[in-house]
């Protein structure tokens, strides 16, 4: 428990220094570290991609990835980026046929291209006017929905969610999450001026809450599949990166269409 606690602290410490306290570049470097071992965790940590190469190619394609879509310019170098991610892996099948199968090819290929996408999204988002404020939605989003469904669950629980998935999650408890999410993003939202109305504020935080249920349940369902305790052991008593940030690959590309289709925010 200690061990897990101090690892918390000095997350949050990190989170809110490359957050706030880091240049542009720096902070794309940054999010091109998160998706690397994001993608090398799904492949290679997980056992799903057994092939050591592969997993290497997708963690170098997935720091790549913020580079291309850090400026809507430079989405056509993503497009390139994307189609050598996608002739390596399948290159990288044929030279090693038996050994590999179509299932680690293309979760290499998610793993590396698309995956990557849905953490670099955060960087229009930390730059855009009020990004100060804006770049913590899709996190609080996630985080508060999961500490309100835990104690919902713990107190009001009685009926499973998906027992087959995670035994401990309740209905009562991704209504009690929801509901946090709601009261604390609209309350986040009015105090930080964003611009976003009432009504939005409360559609658009149900929206992100349930997302972020899903997202925490995909990779909950991935571990289920093929045996898996923790993506990884970066962070001591809390796993890897998808371990801590399952909810937030999610929510992350949800609070952009929110933020700059929906809304015109961004």
């Amino acid at each position: 428990m200690l061990t897990r606690f101090i690892t918390a602290i000095v997350a949050i410490a990190i989170f809110f220094g490359v957050v706030y306290f880091i240049p542009p570049i720096c902070f794309t470097v940054a999010v091109g570290l998160v998706a690397a071992l994001a993608a090398y965790e799904l492949a290679g940590r997980s056992g799903i991609v057994r092939n050591r190469a592969m997993s290497i190619f997708a963690a170098v394609f997935a720091f790549a990835v913020p580079f291309c879509i850090n400026t809507e310019s430079n989405f056509d170098y993503y497009i390139i980026l994307v189609f050598l991610c996608f002739i390596t892996m399948f290159a990288t099948w044929l030279f090693s046929y038996g050994k590999v199968n179509l299932v680690m090819t293309l979760t290499s290929v998610f793993a590396g291209a698309i995956l990557p996408v849905f953490f670099s999204l955060i960087i229009p988002i930390r730059w855009a006017e009020n990004g100060d404020f804006l770049v913590l939605l899709p996190f609080l989003a996630a985080w508060v929905t999961d500490t309100g469904a835990y104690f919902s669950g713990v107190f009001l629980g009685k009926h499973k969610l998906c027992e087959k998935i995670s035994p401990k999650k309740t209905v009562e408890g991704s209504i009690g999450g929801a509901l946090v999410c709601v009261i604390v993003l609209v309350i986040y939202a009015k105090l930080t001026k964003l611009g976003i109305g009432y009504v939005a504020s409360v559609i658009g935080a149900l929206v992100l809450s349930a997302i972020a249920q899903i997202g925490d349940l995909s990779f909950s369902v991935i571990k289920r599949e093929y045996n898996i305790k923790d993506y990884g052991n970066i962070m001591p008593g809390h796993g890897g990166v998808l371990d801590r940030f399952d909810s937030a690959v999610f929510t992350i590309p949800a609070s952009y269409i929110f933020l700059k289709i929906i809304g015109g925010i961004l």
